[in-house]
Parts: C-alpha cells; sequence; structure tokens
C-alpha cells in the first residue's frame, strides 16, 4: 500500500447517494466495500465531526465538543465559533492546537510518511484537519486562505479563489483543481484529504430536495469522479486506495426557534456570555449547549424544559446537577469533556417525510438556516447515518460491510493500511474492508432516555463502545 487519497463530501446522507445523483459514488461503491452502518459523532457538527475524524478519538478524549461554544477562561463575554480560525486558536490557548490527540499527519510523520489536505470548507475546519502543517512543513490549503506563501502559490498557479456562493460548487470545483493538478501529481503524499463543502451548503440554505440543491451533489460527485480518472490512469493505480466519507448526514429543520429567548420568555437570565444579569449562556445549534452560572439552576431549567413539546432527553455533563433519572450523560455518547456544556438539549425529532418526500424533520436553533433548510448536530437518525467506501489496494471489491463504524474509525484504518501502529485512538481498524471473516452485524441496542424517548445504539463487540443511530420515542 503506498498511497491513500480520502474525499469528504460534507452532509451528505447515505439515502441520497443514489445511481442518479452520485454515479461516481456508487460505482466506486460497486468496485470496493460499503460501510451500511457507518455513523457520526455527537453533536453530529462539522467541527466536532473533523476532529474525530482525523484524531481517531471522540470529542470527549480531542475536545473539540461543537460547533459553537462556551469558554470563560478564553472568552467569557462570548460564544466562541469555530469556523473562524481566529476562535479556534483562541480556544488553543498559546499552543498549537485545541485538539488534545495527535492528528493524522503528526502520526505519518515520524515514519516519514507525508499527509496534505485540500478544503472548500471554512478556515477553522481546514484547521482543524491539519493543525500541525506549518510545523511538519507539509501542505494545507483552503478556499479561505488568502495569506501566507501557500495562499499566493496555489493564487498565482490557478489564479484567484471564486467567491463563496449558495451552492458552492465553485470553490468545490477549484478545490479538485488544486489537488488534481498540483497536490496528487506534485508533491505526491501519502495521504491526502480533499473536502468538499457540497451538498452540506446547499442543503442548510436551500434544502436537501432543491433543484440546485442536487445540482450542487452532482457537481460534487463530478469532483470525485476526476480523483478516480486521475488514480485509475497512474501506474501505480492498483497501490493507491481511495476513501469516501461524509461527517454527518442532514434532517430537514422544521419548528426553528431561539432557546435563548425562549428562556428569556420564561424568566430565566439566558444571554451569548456571562455579562452582570446572565446566569445561562446558551450556543445556538441542533443541539443547543447550556452553560450555568450556578450548577443550582439546572432542575429548573429541565422542569421547564420537560414541558416543551419540542424538547426532546436533556444530556448533561455532569449528570449529578439533577435528580437521577433526569438527564443522560454525555458520557455515554463519548462527548463528555471539560469544554463541554452544563446541559445539551435535543430537539423531539420525526420520522415522517419532509417538503421533498425524504423521511426525517427535527427542530433546530440556528439563526442562519432558514425554516425548512437542512439541519444536523443531533441524534435524529438521519443526522448520524453517514457514507463510508473504500475501493482500491487491499480493499475487498463489490462488498457491503456490515461491522458497526464511525468517524473515529477511519484514521486507524488508514494507518492500517499503511502498516503503522493505531495506539492511543480510541477508533479501531475497520478489519471488514479487508476479510470477509472479520465482518459481523453489529450488536443492538435500546437504551432508555430522559423524557419518553428511546436511543437506538449498537456495538462491534460486547462491552465495546456505544455507537448511537437513532433517537425517538418510546412507543
Amino acid at each position: 500500500m503506498t498511497r491513500c487519497i480520502m474525499v469528504a463530501l460534507d452532509g451528505l446522507r447515505p439515502d441520497m447517494a443514489t445511481p442518479a445523483l452520485t454515479p461516481h459514488l456508487c460505482a466506486l461503491a460497486a468496485r470496493g466495500t460499503r460501510f451500511a452502518h457507518a455513523r457520526s459523532v455527537f453533536p453530529s457538527e462539522t467541527r466536532v465531526a473533523t476532529p474525530s475524524l482525523i484524531t481517531g478519538c471522540r470529542p470527549g478524549g480531542h475536545g473539540m465538543v461543537a460547533n459553537t461554544v462556551f469558554d470563560a477562561a478564553v472568552a467569557p463575554d462570548r460564544l466562541l465559533r469555530t469556523k473562524f480560525v481566529t476562535d479556534v486558536l483562541a480556544m488553543a490557548q498559546g499552543r498549537e492546537s485545541p485538539l488534545q490527540r495527535p492528528s493524522l499527519a503528526e502520526r505519518l510523520a515520524p515514519a516519514g510518511r507525508s499527509f496534505a489536505l485540500v478544503s472548500a470548507g471554512t478556515h477553522g475546519a481546514a484547521h482543524l484537519l491539519h493543525p500541525a502543517a506549518e510545523r511538519l512543513g507539509s501542505f494545507r490549503w483552503n478556499v479561505e486562505d488568502v495569506e501566507g506563501t501557500t495562499a499566493a502559490a496555489m493564487r498565482e498557479r490557478f489564479g484567484p479563489t471564486p467567491p463563496a456562493g449558495v451552492p458552492n460548487t465553485a470553490r468545490v470545483a477549484f478545490a479538485g483543481r488544486v489537488l488534481l493538478e498540483h497536490v496528487l501529481p506534485v508533491l505526491r503524499p501519502d495521504v491526502a484529504l480533499l473536502w468538499l463543502s457540497e451538498p452540506d451548503i446547499a442543503f442548510h440554505y436551500l434544502g436537501l430536495g432543491h433543484a440546485a440543491t442536487l445540482a450542487a451533489l452532482r457537481a460534487a460527485d463530478a469532483v470525485l469522479g476526476q480523483v478516480v480518472a486521475w488514480r485509475d490512469a497512474q501506474p501505480d493505480a492498483a497501490e493507491i486506495a481511495i476513501l469516501v466519507l461524509s461527517d454527518h448526514g442532514h434532517v430537514t429543520g422544521q419548528g426553528k426557534r431561539s432557546l435563548r429567548e425562549d428562556l428569556c420568555r420564561a424568566g430565566f437570565r439566558a444571554g451569548e456570555g456571562l455579562a452582570p444579569g446572565t446566569d445561562i449562556v446558551v450556543a445556538p445549534a441542533a443541539a443547543p449547549g447550556l452553560w450555568l452560572r450556578d450548577a443550582a439552576l439546572a432542575p429548573q431549567v429541565a422542569d421547564w424544559l420537560a414541558a416543551q413539546a419540542w424538547a426532546g432527553p436533556l444530556l448533561a455533563r455532569d449528570p449529578a446537577i439533577l435528580p437521577p433519572g433526569r438527564a443522560f450523560p454525555l458520557a455515554a455518547l463519548g462527548s463528555a469533556h471539560a469544554r463541554s456544556a452544563d446541559l445539551v438539549v435535543t430537539f423531539a425529532g420525526g420520522e415522517g417525510p419532509d417538503a421533498w418526500g425524504l423521511p426525517g424533520t427535527a427542530g433546530f436553533d440556528t439563526p442562519d438556516v432558514p425554516e425548512g433548510g437542512g439541519m444536523h448536530g443531533g441524534l435524529h437518525r438521519a443526522e448520524l447515518a453517514t457514507v463510508l467506501v473504500m475501493q482500491g489496494g487491499p480493499v475487498r471489491a463489490g462488498a457491503v460491510a456490515q461491522e458497526a463504524a464511525d468517524l473515529t474509525d477511519i484514521a486507524p484504518t488508514v494507518l492500517h493500511m499503511l502498516g503503522m501502529p493505531t495506539e492511543g485512538m480510541e477508533g479501531r481498524p475497520l478489519r471488514a474492508a479487508f476479510d470477509a471473516a472479520a465482518d459481523a452485524e453489529p450488536l443492538r441496542e435500546m437504551l432508555d432516555l430522559p423524557g419518553g424517548f428511546l436511543l437506538e445504539a449498537m456495538r462491534a463487540a460486547p462491552g465495546g463502545r456505544l455507537y448511537p443511530t437513532a433517537l425517538r420515542r418510546a412507543g
């Protein structure tokens, strides 16, 4: 095994990976191994998922617990939004990165192996995917980069980066060119990662079934087709594996609200920072986080939430701040960390069809996403299900693997293909990709959650990690 090319289609739901919408992905899956039970992490947000992918650890291990977080030690008066690299670096507090586990690039470097990142996503997400690029002297380029020698070199070679758009197809195509015309043929990294921002952006702002959204999905798939064609034309094509993934799925947002405003109307003093007169900091999301000035306030907040028809089960970093049975521990999902919110609110979604006929709707609290737009971050089945396809090198051909998998298992699998150790990662090599005898149906579980909800989950082996699959109402 000499090289691996990873391609991420941000936000792609597996049930939308069809021959009509994603012919190149489907053709690749037919030639390789598709994981039928691939999942995201919780919360199923991009800047939680990307560190989970690149470190092989869940949020409780690497420390990035939400797209939007509150950290009184860093910014007591405001929320930190990790799409901005300035906020990511603020969280690092003088260190190279806020991540508390080594990245894939850092694991490759001591063995003389190289990693390169090309990203059409946000600047913050790109930094989290490859935080050690400068120290390692390796390639990291993002469509939002305007400063530095790499940005200047790519601008000189390819011209100015197209402006952002909805859909973001021009930037997706441009990122593909950087990978195909520079990174792969010139740098020849052992592992390359191409991060495509579609269909996520179109899902959010146009809706899952909008004609322009479907066109954006086809455009992202076309870039994947170019990557496959490039690989197939190489003299060592048989030794180059391609791995395609999505970081989360999407559910159609139905019932947009502002939890901060709701709390204020209910008599709580809620805000976006711990200013005088604020008792609860609220980070808007599909699974909003609440940081409490005083943990003694938790029972009142829980009582109020229990009376809201839209509210799902309450999660807690330390469930002991509530009476027994009132909150489910974030630790059970691998998501408890010192940075985690005291309480995490979920929305009670449904399995019924949206306006496009696609299954799954849920409430949400995200100011810039319109009603009916795609959302992710929670525990809905459509948010947690992801795409994972591998083909080439030692990967089995024409297989559908049944073993449980999530984002944290991908980097260990890549290292395994390269003959490198995976110690210190929570994830594990997905051996079903290489050996049919190693494949096995996951062990199914059903967990009772507060408020009359159930969590469908699975494990790869008895006593192994819990892979959450879907939140639903009991009965």
